[in-house]
């Protein structure tokens, strides 16, 4: 537990240091004076209530007025700037982790449960960066307690004793209870991952839910139980905060009672000082209460916290492996080449959802302008290996150069520039992200390559239609590929969901004409019947591979 909190100084470093810059410190400067103005309030009402009536009149009351104005005013801007404050460093975070993992590689994201990779973008940071709100809202209430306690003192050390007590036995009755708080949270928070998990598959496996009444109803029964699993942890933290809260409220009820009947029995005192001292602790009641209150959600976000942190660790680590200066040509679509060249490619590939997969030693040439067939059964490393070729997968030994030139990893981005790709398991995204500036002719016309005139349009605002047959959306990622117009294309099973018809216009009339086009293409099928349409034939089985030469591809007519 002590481990935990020490964690609560990176958390604030962490915060601050995704605060907008200025902002911060018009924050702080709006908290000192909300925090003051709140105590000049409480002394001109102990004041104006020793005072003659014709004093409190003429010069306490004019005084309470512009004091109350200070007050709200400052209140209420500090509480808009909190606001800002707070959803920017949401922004902040969520936009930092994404970046990252768009700079990861896809197995980075296959290992992960995506439920957790969900949890941690949404409810983990909400509650990191609403901590930063906690920390602001407390401030004024933490200022004004800084100068009020030594007032009560001066008044009376016997009330300003039994309000430290109050306050160090606030903060003992959630003390106490801070380990099993804790871990009561980290468990909610892991089946709020499974819950995430399960709607997540719901969404995928609709369609076989809908299918199979048992299995719908063995589904629900089991997304229940993980949801009543978290309404009970819920329900015993709210106990152990209730707890704490009970303690706090009968406390602060015997704080009372000591100032009103404890203090005059113990010392002499004026009823004009008991009312002083009346007024300084229901002053501060309310601030100390939000900051004891604040206690369980400091715990909460603290394991939230580490969870950002790990993640940011991990991703922070790819970024300095990414990141580093590069002398290979960054674009969207990278110069002409003459030949790719692998030169004893090993690799292994693993997933949550399948054993560890290990690929070569593989040496290869791709010769720009060549069409390359991949065959093999399933599981042979195909895919693999088009992961590899397209800088998606790292090899674990040997090298990839583009025209003699070895590539480094900082050079994969720009290398990856190089390809457009279609795998087995691809996502259509419905705006053209990175293709705004596309004619609406010149997609109508890859459009009608693929054979989805009148079905579907792109536009640059986006993608008419996609609820569309699989055969229907792979021909669409095509469409959309030819629209990036890269050198190299990469297709993934393409026409296993294709009728005969748009195999055949696949492998005799588009492949020859992307040809002609310069464009290097390499397909993996399972079709040994179009072997002839291609120049180059590679076979793969367990993960090593031999090469077939093959007879060149047939132009198409003209």
């Amino acid at each position: 537990m002590n481990s935990l909190f020490k964690q609560l100084i990176p958390m604030l470093k962490f915060l601050w240091s995704n605060a907008p810059q200025r902002l911060k410190y018009l924050a702080m400067f709006l908290a000192l004076v909300a925090g003051m103005s709140r105590d000049w309030v409480m002394m001109v009402v102990n004041k104006a209530a020793a005072a003659p009536v014709d004093v409190t009149i003429s010069y306490w009351l004019p005084m309470f007025a512009l004091t109350f104005f200070v007050v709200i005013a400052s209140t209420f801007f500090y509480q808009i700037l909190v606001t800002v404050v707070t959803t920017q460093v949401v922004n902040s975070v969520r936009l930092k982790l994404i970046g990252g993992l768009l700079k990861a590689q896809p197995s980075f994201i296959d290992r992960r449960e995506h439920g957790t990779i969900y949890h941690i973008l949404t409810t983990d940071v909400s509650a990191v960066a609403g901590f930063t709100s906690t920390v602001l809202n407390l401030l004024p209430a933490v200022i004004f307690l800084c100068i009020a306690i030594p007032q009560v003192f001066y008044y009376s050390w016997i009330a300003g004793f039994f309000a430290i007590l109050v306050m160090v036995g606030g903060s003992l009755s959630y003390h106490l209870q801070q380990k099993k708080m804790a871990q009561l949270n980290d468990d909610a928070r892991g089946l709020e991952v499974a819950y995430f998990e399960r709607v997540s598959e719901m969404l995928r496996g609709f369609r076989e839910l809908r299918l199979h009444q048992w299995r719908r109803q063995s589904f629900r029964g089991d997304l229940g139980r993980v949801l009543e699993r978290l309404r009970q942890l819920l329900i015993k933290v709210n106990i152990i905060y209730e707890t704490g809260e009970s303690a706090v409220h009968g406390l602060k009820f015997l704080l009372l009672a000591g100032i009103v009947f404890l203090v005059p029995y113990l010392v002499k005192t004026e009823s004009v000082i008991t009312f002083q001292l009346l007024t300084l602790v229901l002053f501060s009641l309310t601030p100390f209460e939000q900051i004891v209150a604040s206690y369980p959600s400091v715990i909460g976000t603290l394991v939230s916290y580490l969870r950002i942190d790990d993640l940011a660790r991990e991703l922070n680590a790819i970024e300095r492996a990414v990141d580093k200066p590069s002398t290979y040509n960054v674009v969207d679509r990278a110069p002409a080449f003459r030949k790719i060249t692998l030169s004893g490619i090993e690799t292994r590939y693993a997933s949550r959802e399948t054993s560890s997969f290990a690929l070569g030693p593989l040496d290869l040439e791709l010769n720009a302008g060549e069409v390359l067939f991949l065959v093999g059964s399933n599981g042979s490393g195909k895919t693999t290996f088009m992961n590899v070729l397209c800088g998606l997968l790292e090899p674990t030994a040997g090298e990839i150069a583009v025209d003699g030139r070895v590539l480094a990893p900082e050079d994969m981005d720009g290398y990856r520039a190089q390809f457009s790709a279609i795998f087995t398991q691809f996502h259509v995204f419905r705006q053209l992200y990175g293709l705004e500036h596309v004619t609406p002719e010149v997609a109508d016309e890859a459009v009608e390559k693929v054979g989805l005139t009148g079905v579907t349009q792109i536009r640059s605002e986006g993608i008419s239609r996609l609820d569309l047959s699989a055969g229907q959306r792979r021909r669409l990622a095509l469409a959309i590929a030819l629209l990036e117009d890269r050198n190299v294309l990469v297709l993934d099973e393409f026409v296993a969901d294709q009728d005969p018809e748009k195999r055949d216009y696949f492998f005799r009339t588009l492949l020859p004409s992307l040809k002609q086009q310069g464009k290097t293409i390499v397909v993996s099928t399972h079709d040994l019947a179009w072997l002839e349409c291609c120049d180059r034939v590679i076979t793969f089985e367990n993960g090593r591979m031999t090469e077939q030469p093959r007879a060149p591809l047939v132009e198409a007519a003209s």
